[in-house]
């Protein structure tokens, strides 16, 4: 079904950022940025819908006579508006305006020149260049350039927490797909809590900027540079501030990685040693071993093993430890976990490409014999999860919320989440070990919450009917397991569980049916178990948890 969305969404939408970072923010903006939603808000309708229009889309420039809106009568007054209020103007550069150029119209301007027709675009604009001054020719068309482009951008860090996101979660909530939690964001618990973190977040941005221009460029030997400044940059105690903290690390461990690749090395290992996120360590581990000091490469495994980061890094501890614990001691008291599973190997028929997958053809399979069988894959457990924590992770944690409409809190996939909510957390985790209790919280909550976004909970996919054989058939210790594992490293525990769940039709009574159900990860011809993928086999069989592989041949 499709569906249409309000006409004027767009300017509806703009507004509400524009006014929510007015809101929380009135103290900590600056003159020039107040004033430009000041101006913004004194423009007509008109006006204002056609520079959103344009400050939304992609392009610097935009031809006069290439825009229509059914919701704009008069694009002509509603750009002279823009004009004479500063929100526009008719500047642009030569390759700008060649930009706006159909081929059809490059070729009118050179069609006295042999061989024109025949060149690709970009010789005919190199052509066009050669023989006209463009800048001095008289178009049939206006040029708008929308401005206070950076400004916005700085409205979008206050709003998102970040320049990654746009308007799509508005667009989302306009077609009714989303609905979002209703916390609060008080200014004791604001992301930004002064000009100096606004102010460095906006540096970290620019230096990653710059960085991948020169990455781009080839530049490498001008990266040590950039690196340095970001170091340098100062103003708070960063340490106070985990989500600046969280920024430099990530820029430190970019640019080192560039480094090492064009054989930096030394620039490298010093920035890895300056932060302190993954991959930081690994990456040194790994330039410590190709140096051939191996001793200190185990010593540095041996530090994530005691405190690992998260589940990549200790994996890659593990596995590189013993080795080098085997090479340099003839062997090793790190311990590798095997890799065990029972394989069940099906020839099945081919499907109608355009009718199952290989994973819905399996689950008809197990239906055939007999068997309950969904498809959950990351659903089910982190569902029951999400369900289970859902006031801890709307918790008003400092920097958690920034805006209305977040699945989650910004720092949900990061160490710090359940640092900052150990105590609650930990209280959950002990609640839910008296029997009954998770099932009655997962109950209340999905009554209470029903279609409200969480990063953890697909509603379309938890149905009652999967809710209560999931509750009534998992043992609760195989639930708690699952959890504890997730909480441990949500980034990459969120992930990588088995695409079926199955319970068996014969079961027994209350609790007699309690283990009643088996995990069912699907491969197909040629298809091989992710690295996320077999860590969880691994926890499924140090914790007894029923799992299965099956593997599919097509057969005519």
């Amino acid at each position: 079904m499709v569906v249409e969305l309000p006409v004027g969404y767009h300017l509806t939408n703009f507004l509400s950022l524009i006014r929510f970072v007015r809101s929380q923010y009135a103290d900590l903006l600056i003159e020039r940025e107040t004033a430009y939603a000041d101006d913004f808000e004194s423009l007509s309708d008109q006006a204002q819908s056609l520079y959103v229009r344009m400050i939304l889309r992609r392009g610097a420039v935009f031809r006069s006579d290439k825009l229509s809106y059914v919701d704009i009568s008069d694009i002509e007054a509603a750009a002279a508006e823009l004009f004479k209020s500063g929100f526009m103007s008719h500047e642009t550069d030569e390759d700008e305006l060649l930009d706006l150029h159909t081929k059809a119209e490059l070729l009118d301007w050179v069609s006295g020149v042999a061989g024109a027709k025949q060149l690709k675009r970009g010789e005919l604009v190199e052509l066009v260049k050669s023989e006209i001054d463009v800048l001095a020719v008289e178009l049939p068309f206006a040029v708008y350039r929308p401005l206070g482009f950076d400004t916005l951008l700085l409205y979008r860090l206050l709003f998102f927490g970040n320049l990654n996101q746009d308007f799509t979660e508005f667009v989302l909530t306009d077609m009714g797909m989303l609905r979002y939690e209703d916390y609060l964001i008080p200014e004791e618990i604001r992301l930004f809590d002064s000009r100096e973190v606004i102010d460095l977040t906006w540096r970290f941005y620019e230096i990653r900027e710059a960085c991948d221009e020169l990455i781009e460029l080839k530049e490498f030997d001008k990266l040590p540079e950039l690196a340095q400044l970001c170091l340098a940059l100062s103003g708070i105690d960063l340490k106070s501030n985990g989500a600046l903290i969280r920024r430099r690390d990530r820029l430190l461990n970019h640019i080192a990685r560039h480094l090492e690749r064009q054989e930096f090395v030394d620039d490298a290992l010093a920035l890895y040693s300056q932060s302190t996120s993954p991959p930081g360590r690994e990456r040194r581990a790994r330039i410590m071993q190709k140096a051939g000091e191996e001793s200190a490469a185990l010593a540095l495994c041996e530090n994530i093993i005691a405190e690992p980061a998260d589940e990549e890094e200790l994996e890659f501890a593990t596995r590189l430890g013993h080795q080098l614990a085997k090479k340099l001691h003839g062997s090793s008291d790190i311990f590798q976990t095997l890799l065990e599973y029972e394989t069940l190997n099906l020839e099945l028929e081919m499907p109608d490409p355009s009718s199952h997958d290989v994973e819905e053809a399996v689950r008809f399979w197990f239906e055939g014999e007999g068997d309950e069988c969904f498809y959950v894959e990351n659903g089910l457990i982190p569902g029951l999860f999400g369900l289970c924590f859902w006031d801890i992770i709307f918790m008003p944690v400092k920097g958690a919320f920034v805006n209305p409409y977040q699945r989650g809190p910004l720092d949900l996939l990061t160490p710090s989440f359940r640092a900052s909510r150990s105590a609650a957390i930990d209280s959950r985790l002990h609640e839910l070990e008296v029997e009954g209790q998770l099932a009655s919280r997962v109950h209340e909550t999905y009554a209470a919450k029903q279609g409200i976004a969480n990063a953890f909970v697909p509603w379309d996919l938890l149905s009652s009917e999967l809710m209560e054989l999931a509750l009534t058939r998992i043992p609760l210790s195989h639930l708690l397991a699952m959890f504890s594992r997730m909480l441990f490293d949500l980034r990459n525990n969120r992930s990588g569980f088995p695409d079926l769940i199955t319970f068996p039709a014969k079961a027994g009574e209350g609790d007699a049916c309690r283990g009643e159900y088996s995990m069912v990860e699907v491969k197909g011809p040629g298809d091989q178990l992710q690295p996320n993928q077999k860590r969880w086999i691994k926890a499924f069989t140090a914790n007894r948890i029923p799992f299965k592989l099956v593997r599919v041949k097509w057969v005519d």
